[in-house]
């Protein structure tokens, strides 16, 4: 009987091309779509899983309460995981860390051998917390000494052409500092968010910037091992006061939360990103359950239509003993098979895609056929086999043999409305779909056009190396020099994203501790980075010294509560500073962030060169830069990056999630027009006989296009209804993560509107025009 069934099936599937090929095309459109978007989020949800000690790892955070607003972040201070270790006996290992993300890669030389390398400063524990295979070396003392390095199997390819007999080798750092390797760990896994090159001692770190060793200051990462069974809820409360002791002040609170969450769930300011991944793995899930769903809807819509087609078949069956579990067996088995020819398309076009799928969102998906995969690939054939075949079985398998035979049976009113209700869902998705898609685009479209107060454009970043470490302001005269350097000067500060921060400002009439960004640099700063001053001047050196000089930006005067701020006399650690200046607020972090409080102090060095470079002839500037760098400071390597690709990276989810959400949509509407075109097929194919008659009497090519595409057109209005207040309330909410946003207009709507009205009368005018044009004389003899 299977194998009848199977025969009848193929032949069923064959015999109607038009049908099998509408079917298998949407089907395996929907089905590779949902597979790489399932590829995408099991790839998301792997991030830093892979740890031995996966739940018991911690990141230490801190709350922070600034006049009643409620904020977080993942850097404090650098005593605080030694302090919780001491106070906490669940810790079973602590660790601080200065991570990549702080500085651009360091040089590294191994005899006549220089490289650019990433590095990291970490506590003696952190190979206890985190469980990097260490090929040579101990974890418990390979961080122990503050002359040790670490580093990797790849890099110490690249250095030594090996990676045996090198313990105790000798690596010149930053050209001025030596050295010696103590272990070698495996290069970090694409799956973790920890990657580096090398690592350094804390210890060290700490005698070159003893700021980390202040509660005041905040900026370090802070890892826990605790130890296993753990109440994380109890610990917290025993954690949350360890920074008031230390401080006196009840503004900064700690907490622990498990660092496997961190990647997918952070909300956490500094470096993390303020729209946590969750809320794009769950719209991107949502978005694979809506195609999957419209392409099954397809199915269904388009084999209860074509079930007319195969009454007799089921009429005959019945009359020589067929059962009618038996039938639906059959046509399952049919739906089955379609959805198992779809899926091997599909898994070709997933395989076929996945290089340029990599590439727009920036991953290394590898398509490979473990248990996992089989598995959910045959759940999927399974699933959309039985889901989109269950209902045309039931239906085709309830009619009575005679009245099947005597032609006697008509669409049922249950039938025609839930095909129609079916394309109304279909299209209510695929409208939600657009306007997500619009919304998206006209939010990062307002992202890229918003001043964020500096001019970001042409300037680049170069890290003060070598002989340029001390002697910043003589560099940045140098390159002042240089055709097309329109301006140069130094920083300390990232410009971009969180680098540092403290809550050492006091004044007079102060009520509360307020967090402020810090940024300082030389006395051609704020021209260069084309900031604004309304109110005072900038550092100058027509007023002599301005080092006991500070100029505050707009958010900071008005957290202070200042009025005539210019002239007055606050307190920065205890040493008098005068207010010279008011900047213009500018986005230092992203537009998911209100603009903090922040003041910029004169600085007699930095930690990084800034140069404003013409637009023109950019090429040759950049040569005479690098003769200039190299001339200046030989044994480093000359690298730099441009400051606008640091400020675009902070968008880069947004972006992403533009381009996806465009295709998927797109690809949503086509599966649902393929639906469409092949209803308005069958529709016209069905109301032949009575097209043949209105066109015996007169009726227009024009009025019969129109009478056939009036019922389509009414349905895809009421999806649009439907569909329109349900995706204002889910794109609302999605715009609250940005502090600077859009408001969704009428416009937003119209265009999704019209969009999909253009679409479904072009796909339905095809057959309904087709239809039209046929002889009424052939359609008549026919019927």
């Amino acid at each position: 009987m299977f194998r009848t069934n199977l025969k009848i099936a193929w032949r069923n599937l064959i015999k109607d091309k038009q049908f099998t090929f509408l079917n298998v095309l949407g089907l395996s459109a929907g089905l590779a779509c949902a597979l790489l978007i399932f590829l995408w989020v099991n790839d998301e949800v792997s991030f830093d899983k892979g740890f031995a000690n996966n739940d018991q790892v911690y990141q230490l955070m801190e709350e922070q309460n600034s006049n009643g607003n409620i904020g977080y972040s993942d850097g404090s201070s650098g005593l605080l995981s030694e302090a919780v270790a001491y106070q906490a006996p669940e810790v079973e290992y602590a660790s601080p860390l200065a991570p990549p993300g702080w500085f651009q890669k360091f040089t590294l030389s191994v005899n006549d051998k220089t490289l650019k390398a990433a590095g990291q400063y970490a506590g003696k524990d952190y190979f206890n917390i985190f469980s990097f295979k260490l090929i040579e070396g101990n974890k418990n003392n390979v961080l122990a000494n503050k002359s040790s390095i670490v580093i990797s199997d790849e890099l110490a390819k690249k250095l030594f052409g090996t990676t045996t007999n090198i313990i105790g080798k000798p690596i010149r750092f930053q050209q001025d500092t030596t050295f010696f390797v103590s272990g070698i760990f495996e290069k970090t896994p694409y799956h973790s968010t920890q990657q580096f090159d090398f690592v350094l001692s804390w210890d060290y770190f700490k005698t070159v910037q003893t700021w980390v060793t202040a509660w005041g200051n905040i900026g370090p990462q802070n890892f826990v091992l605790l130890k296993k069974g753990t109440d994380i809820d109890a610990f917290n409360k025993k954690i949350r006061g360890i920074i008031t002791a230390n401080t006196g002040t009840a503004t900064r609170s700690a907490f622990a939360t498990k660092f496997s969450d961190v990647y997918l769930h952070n909300n956490f300011g500094g470096n993390a990103s303020s729209t946590s991944r969750i809320q794009y793995v769950k719209m991107f899930s949502l978005i694979a359950l809506f195609i999957l769903i419209i392409a099954c809807i397809n199915f269904m819509n388009l084999s209860t239509a074509k079930a007319s087609m195969r009454m007799k078949e089921v009429g005959i069956k019945k009359l020589v003993g067929a059962e009618r579990k038996q039938l639906i067996f059959q046509f399952l088995s049919e739906s089955v098979l379609l959805t198992l020819f779809a899926t091997i398309f599909a898994v070709l076009v997933a395989y076929l895609l996945l290089p340029a799928f990599n590439q727009l969102t920036g991953k290394e998906i590898v398509l490979q056929f473990n248990a996992q995969l089989v598995i959910t690939l045959i759940s999927i054939v399974l699933f959309t086999g039985l889901f989109a075949g269950l209902y045309p079985a039931l239906y085709l398998s309830k009619f009575k043999p005679l009245a099947i035979l005597k032609g006697k049976l008509n669409s049922s009113f249950a039938e025609v409305v839930s095909r129609k209700g079916l394309v109304v869902f279909q299209f209510t998705l695929s409208s939600i779909l657009i306007v997500a898609v619009v919304v998206i685009y006209q939010q990062t479209q307002f992202i890229q056009k918003t001043n964020p107060g500096f001019n970001k454009d042409n300037v680049l970043r170069i890290d003060a190396e070598g002989r340029i470490n001390g002697t910043e302001a003589t560099f940045a005269a140098a390159l002042k020099n240089i055709p097309g350097v329109v301006n140069a000067s130094y920083t300390f500060a990232n410009i971009v994203g969180h680098t540092y921060g403290d809550y050492g400002l006091e004044w007079a009439g102060k009520d509360a501790n307020v967090y402020f960004e810090v940024f300082g640099g030389g006395y051609d700063l704020i021209q260069t980075m084309g900031m604004q001053i309304i109110n005072g001047r900038g550092f100058s050196r027509d007023f002599g010294a301005d080092t006991s000089a500070i100029i505050l930006n707009e958010s900071a005067v008005k957290t202070m509560n200042l009025k005539d701020p210019v002239g007055k006399t606050v307190q920065l650690y205890s040493h008098p500073m005068q207010v010279i200046g008011v900047a213009k607020d500018f986005h230092f972090e992203s537009l998911h962030e209100t603009v903090k409080p922040c003041y910029i102090l004169l600085q007699p060095h930095g930690g990084k060169i800034v140069a404003r470079i013409s637009s023109l002839h950019q090429k040759e500037t950049l040569a005479a830069i690098q003769n200039l760098y190299q001339n200046y400071n030989p044994g480093f390597p000359f690298t730099f990056n441009f400051l606008d690709e640091a400020y675009q990276k902070q968008y880069n989810s947004e972006t992403r999630v533009a381009a996806l959400s465009g295709y998927f949509a797109g690809l949503a509407i086509i599966i649902s027009c393929l639906g469409l075109f092949g209803l308005a097929a069958f529709t016209a194919q069905k109301r032949r006989k009575e097209i043949g008659i209105r066109k015996v009497i007169g009726a227009s090519v024009n009025s019969i296009t129109l009478m056939l595409s009036k019922d389509f057109l009414k349905l895809i209005l009421i999806a649009i209804l439907i569909a329109f207040p349900l995706a204002w309330i889910a794109m609302n909410q999605w715009l609250q993560s940005f502090a600077y946003r859009i408001t969704i207009g009428a416009g937003v709507f119209l265009i999704t509107a019209g969009s999909i009205i253009l679409v479904t009368l072009l796909t339905v005018s095809y057959q309904s025009i087709k239809a039209a044009l046929v002889n009424p004389v052939k359609s008549l003899k026919e019927s």
